[in-house]
């Protein structure tokens, strides 16, 4: 938990969401933080048209509004699967400095195989859904897989039915952790909310629980997967 004294200002973290989604849905999480002391906002887009591009020149835009009206104060950024997409993008077309450590939730970072298993049914109508087919050649596997200047965490899950845990990896992500939930139910946990506030505060995941789950949980090792992707 972040100092809260009163002669500190309160960190903000941005919660942004996924496709298929609204900002409601990752409430929940945006209270928990509240009440380890952070000032939370949550940020919602419509997900099924457009680009991810264009809608992370948006966040970006929203981003440095919300930087140069609070100077001196830190801004991070926590994002549920497209949603993360949409944050690499915002970063790609530029935020200003004070935006802070960032948390990835499920996020496609290589592509969805259940994006590209739906594009013969929604795709004609849904370019967002098209962009995070984990097919080589989709937008999503045309980003930079750096990240450059800001230290990133990722929080994937076990039981996760539309992003595969090898399509979480980024390249030079500060550390990598796994949950025991599903898809959206990473969004709910308490769990989650102390991952995201230790990674917030060190850029780090709690090591001695990231051990256990990746022991108990997961069918393959933490560093098995690494050596995969």
């Amino acid at each position: 938990m972040q100092n809260s004294s009163a002669d500190t200002p309160k960190e903000i973290v941005v919660l942004t969401h996924g496709i298929f989604s609204s900002k409601w849905l990752i409430a929940p999480l945006a209270r928990r933080l509240r009440h380890a002391g952070y000032d939370t906002r949550l940020w919602g887009y419509f997900t099924l048209r457009g680009s991810n591009r264009d809608i992370g020149k948006r966040f970006a835009d929203y981003l440095a509004k919300l930087a140069s009206e609070n100077p001196g104060r830190s801004v991070h950024v926590v994002a549920h699967s497209m949603g993360c997409i949409v944050s690499r993008c915002a970063l790609l077309a530029g935020v200003p400095a004070n935006i802070g450590r960032i948390v990835m939730l499920a996020p496609p970072n290589r592509g969805s195989h259940v994006a590209r298993q739906l594009l013969p049914i929604y795709g004609w109508f849904c370019s967002t859904l098209r962009e995070l087919s984990d097919d080589p050649a989709s937008f999503v596997n045309m980003l930079p897989r750096e990240i450059v200047g800001r230290e990133v965490g990722v929080i994937a899950v076990t039981r996760d039915n539309v992003v595969r845990l090898e399509s979480t990896y980024l390249d030079n992500h500060r550390d990598h952790a796994v949950v025991n939930t599903w898809h959206t139910g990473v969004l709910w946990l308490a769990e989650t909310a102390e991952y995201v506030d230790s990674f917030l505060q060190t850029g780090q995941f709690a090591k001695h629980r990231h051990a256990a789950l990746a022991s108990e949980e997961s069918p393959v090792s933490i560093e098995a997967v690494c050596k995969t992707v």
